[in-house]
Parts: structure tokens; C-alpha cells; sequence
């Protein structure tokens, strides 16, 4: 299943139900204020990286936001052509 993530974990709880729903077959996909959950040590990061799920950040959201050089290693950054071949691949999808 492809759950994509839109919105900031420290404004509301779609990350929060998002991990809470996840299985090992899971990718998510960071957009927009998302992206913040990359960020390296942050309890977010912890959360994400440390399950047997693929975590993708979004690469335009993630420089639009000057995060580029804080994320956590495991972090893997696409462009939109990959987010677009990753909805195309997973028939279950849920936005967050």
C-alpha cells in the first residue's frame, strides 16, 4: 500500500494514524510540510526509519523547506516522476 503524507506531524496526527496503520509492505511518501519528519534525531525520524517500511521524502518540498543537509541518512529524496510511477505501481493508496 502507498500512503502518502502531506501534512506537518506537529500540527495534526495524519503521521501518527499513518504508522499506527502501516505493514512491513508499506511505502510512504513525504510531501509538502510532510517533509519535516525527515529531519535527523527528531522523534519523527526515529519513528520512520526505524521500521522495515520505504520511507520517500518529496526532493522539492524538502529544498523548498532548506532541509536538504538535515535528514536523517536513511532518508531517500525523488522527484515527482518517481511519486508519479509509485502511485501507478500501488493500486491501494491512502493520503494522508
Amino acid at each position: 500500500m502507498l500512503h502518502i503524507v502531506k501534512s506537518s506531524p506537529y500540527r495534526d496526527q495524519a503521521l501518527t494514524l499513518c504508522l499506527n496503520y502501516i505493514d512491513q509492505d508499506s511505502v510512504i511518501v513525504l510531501i509538502s510540510d510532510a517533509v519535516l519528519a525527515g529531519v535527523d534525531n527528531s522523534e519523527w525520524a526515529t519513528r520512520l526509519f526505524t521500521g522495515n517500511h520505504v520511507v520517500y521524502l518529496l526532493s522539492d518540498d524538502v529544498h523548498a523547506r532548506g532541509l536538504g543537509d538535515k535528514l536523517h541518512p536513511s532518508a531517500v529524496m525523488v522527484e515527482m516522476n518517481k511519486l508519479v510511477s509509485l502511485s501507478v505501481e500501488h493500486v491501494t493508496q491512502m493520503t494522508w
